[in-house]
């Protein structure tokens, strides 16, 4: 969990820092609006790519991938049904360390954008 809350704090800190570089070599210069937008779309970069990770890790595409791989096996449907009871492994063994923290700092960077912007219309 320390590890967790040490890589999501990391991004954060990165990503507040890219947006506010970001922010001070545009036209606009330095102000709350820019350093907002542009971290609020480092952030849905974050969550996206995380979202993106844990779909993957998590297995969604292991069907898909044990069809294709028994299909361009075995291509005569005898064959299908014969080796039907073998096991094709299909099972993707992919752990990404990143996957969490990503979705954490993403998800805390929006919370942060939203707030800024709330204060900012009123």
């Amino acid at each position: 969990m320390k590890s967790l809350t040490f890589k999501s704090g990391i991004l954060v800190f990165l990503a507040i820092v890219a947006s506010m570089i970001i922010s001070i070599t545009s036209d606009e210069g330095f102000a709350l609006q820019p350093v907002s937008d542009i971290l609020f779309m480092i952030a849905l970069g974050m969550l996206l790519i995380g979202a993106a990770l844990h779909v993957v890790q998590t297995g969604f595409f292991d069907g898909i991938v044990y069809s294709f791989k028994r299909y361009f096996r075995n291509t005569a449907k005898r064959q299908m049904i014969e080796e039907d009871h073998s096991e094709i492994k299909y099972q993707l063994d992919y752990d990404n360390p990143i996957t969490y923290p990503l979705l954490l700092a993403g998800a805390f960077c929006t919370i942060i954008t939203i707030i800024i912007s709330i204060a900012l219309i009123q």
